[in-house]
């Protein structure tokens, strides 16, 4: 029985392996602090990864000491490239869109950047960084 384990526990890893290895990633240096998914993230380099290979629009937002999972809510095959997109209000920054070689990534406003974009009276900025 616990070789059966063994041998399924192995299988599992080398499966969750082999999707890692296939999925699709993006580097890139942040400069500033942002917020996805409601939580803040220092200026650093972030690796953007395809979480989950059977579900396009989950990706992780992996730093070092630090990540996030973020679900998209829309997805635009059109556009691609390898950038990603913040909305700017005042001095925070909102991650808005992820723009990969499968497509175009957009994330829902936030209740937080909602409610700040409404107490500014300004609506928010957009910054790219990527090609």
């Amino acid at each position: 029985m616990k070789k059966g384990f063994a041998l399924l526990f192995t299988m599992g890893v080398v499966l969750c392996t082999l999707a890692t290895a296939n999925a699709e990633e993006l580097k890139v240096t942040v400069p500033f602090d942002f917020v996805v998914n409601g939580k803040t993230l220092p200026a650093a380099t972030y690796v953007i990864r395809e979480s989950l290979p059977y579900n396009n629009r989950a990706l992780a937002v992996l730093g070092e000491g630090t990540g996030v999972l973020a679900i998209a809510t829309d997805m635009n095959t059109g556009i691609r490239g390898t950038k990603l997109v913040f909305h700017r209000i005042g001095d925070q920054y909102f991650l808005s869109d992820v723009v990969n070689l499968s497509g175009t990534l957009h994330f829902a406003v936030s209740a937080r950047e909602a409610q700040l974009a409404r107490s500014t009276n300004h609506a928010p900025l957009t910054t790219s960084i990527g090609n």
